[in-house]
């Protein structure tokens, strides 16, 4: 089965834009842990209003959450409305408006202003079923936009590849673009003038020191009163909002078709979006899906297959060119979490709801009026306040499936190895504990502690990136034991 490279399209045609790793001591005025599209916004938007700023990245800006996501911008995401009008109240739903409309307006004004070519260009965003008979959810959705006072509408004459579909619901005038060369457009700016990027800079320890926090990396620290965790999952979390997320893990695919497609559409039942976006052998289509669980037992290639298939059977396709996988955080309540924690001075961005380009700039919109002290109508609905003292269903949950993982007692680790095909790997109960063991197409083993770095769950393969992931957090480890990302701090001890 060819898919192409494995890596992701906006990671194979981005720049050489690069950043030094921190060496010595710095001081700013707002610290942002996290240098993907969310801390890069915040970042915009604080030097902006003149604070010097430091965005610390542990790999490279953008190569993972925004160097996979499709990258589009709308202030809808699929049928958000509906649900925050039935849970939250319309005072709460107009609000919740304001907000991404603003954020959609802000990057359209930040695009113009920095003069970014990100491949910026308008589109209509189709929302449909896959199984028309269920597809009831378009009418709640429109009754919501039309209570809320949003565009929308509901078509039957759906373009290509959907002509066939007898319904569904579109926004018009929504916009899309490459991620990568809107992030590095970001950087440009935003690293000079007393600010700064580094990138290779995992922060190792966050302390708090006469009013001032102080990050530390491996060779050097970073001083300021204010700082922002925007890690997807926050590595610093006062008040434990990671225990109210969820994983959501997803693959995608690049292919040239033989028929352009010029629009975004999400499909229901199965899900996937798509879009596609120029590239010098033609446009070429995203398309993402298979959503599945971390811990979700299925190999991960099969995943691609069904992908594979889908578009064999939908498009007329003239190769596949790029496959890879990616992931976000899910609330509990599908609202982002964006805001002030109970330490003073420290802001927590995190759980956008795939949902990520247009909850990076309300992010930024919301924190830099909070750091300013401005008035802002809607902050106070993303707070991560309202979790606090909450007891939470879902966290239990994955203590109970995974850090009580019960693994029955294994094997020796040499006979384990023994045993193992190449290219194969195992979790084991031995009398070191849980191990995580993976044998190369060499014969190497590679041994390490089980479970993850962060609260102790056990850790899952996934066989096609070659990685050791966490199903309560989601934070991700190579195989040799290295933190690739966030929560988790520190690397899996060897064996």
């Amino acid at each position: 089965m060819f898919l192409g490279k494995h890596l992701s399209l906006w990671l194979d045609n981005c720049d050489e834009l690069s950043f030094d790793s921190l060496n010595g001591n710095i001081e700013v005025d707002v610290i942002i842990v996290g240098g993907g599209v969310a801390g890069l916004s915040i970042a915009t938007l604080l030097k902006k209003e003149g604070l010097k700023v430091c965005v610390l990245e542990a790999r490279r800006i953008g190569h993972y959450i925004t160097g996979t996501t499709t990258a589009k911008i709308s202030y809808t995401s699929s049928l958000i409305y509906n649900h925050v009008l039935s849970n939250f109240g319309k005072e709460f739903g107009l609000k919740f408006k304001e907000a991404y409309f603003d954020g959609f307006n802000k990057i359209k004004e930040i695009i113009n202003d920095l003069n970014i070519n990100c491949d910026l260009r308008k589109v209509s965003f189709y929302i449909l079923s896959g199984d028309e008979t269920k597809n009831d959810f378009l009418d709640d959705e429109l009754v919501a936009l039309k209570d809320l006072d949003i565009p929308g509408k509901i078509v039957s004459n759906v373009p290509y590849p959907f002509e066939n579909v007898g319904k569904a619901l579109v926004h018009e005038n929504q916009l899309e673009f490459n991620p990568i060369k809107y992030l590095h457009g970001l950087a440009r700016y935003i690293h000079g003038d007393g600010s700064f990027i580094f990138e290779n800079s995992r922060v190792l320890d966050i302390e708090t020191v006469n009013d001032f926090k102080i990050v530390k990396t491996k060779n050097g620290f970073v001083k300021g009163k204010n700082i922002v965790i925007a890690t997807n999952t926050p590595i610093y979390d006062p008040d434990s909002v990671y225990k109210h997320l969820n994983q959501n893990k997803s693959d995608g695919l690049g292919l040239l078709l033989k028929r352009d497609i010029k629009d975004m559409f999400v499909v229901f039942n199965p899900f996937h979006t798509l879009r596609s976006t120029p590239t010098p052998n033609g446009e070429m289509l995203l398309l993402l899906g298979e959503h599945h669980s971390i811990d979700d037992s299925t190999d991960r290639f099969e995943f691609y297959r069904n992908l594979r298939n889908f578009s064999d059977d939908l498009f007329d396709v003239e190769s596949f060119e790029y496959f890879w996988s990616g992931g976000d955080n899910l609330t509990e309540d599908k609202l982002a979490i964006i805001g002030e924690s109970s330490e003073d001075c420290v802001y927590i961005v995190t759980g956008f709801n795939s949902w990520g380009i247009n909850t990076s700039m309300v992010s930024g919109i919301i924190l830099r009026d909070l750091i300013l002290k401005r008035e802002n109508s809607y902050l106070n609905i993303f707070s991560p306040l309202r979790f606090k003292n909450n007891e939470t269903k879902l966290e239990n949950e994955k203590i109970k499936k995974f850090r009580n993982e019960d693994i029955g007692f294994s094997d020796s680790v040499t006979n384990t190895i023994v045993k193992m095909g190449n290219n194969s790997s195992k979790i084991i109960n031995c009398e070191d504990g849980i191990l995580a063991i993976y044998k190369d197409y060499d014969s190497n083993s590679y041994i390490l502690n089980g479970r993850c770095s962060h609260k102790g769950c056990v850790l899952h393969w996934d066989n096609v990136e070659k990685i050791w992931e966490c199903p309560c957090h989601g934070s991700i480890f190579d195989y040799k034991g290295n933190v690739i990302r966030a929560p988790a701090i520190h690397n899996l001890k060897q064996h």
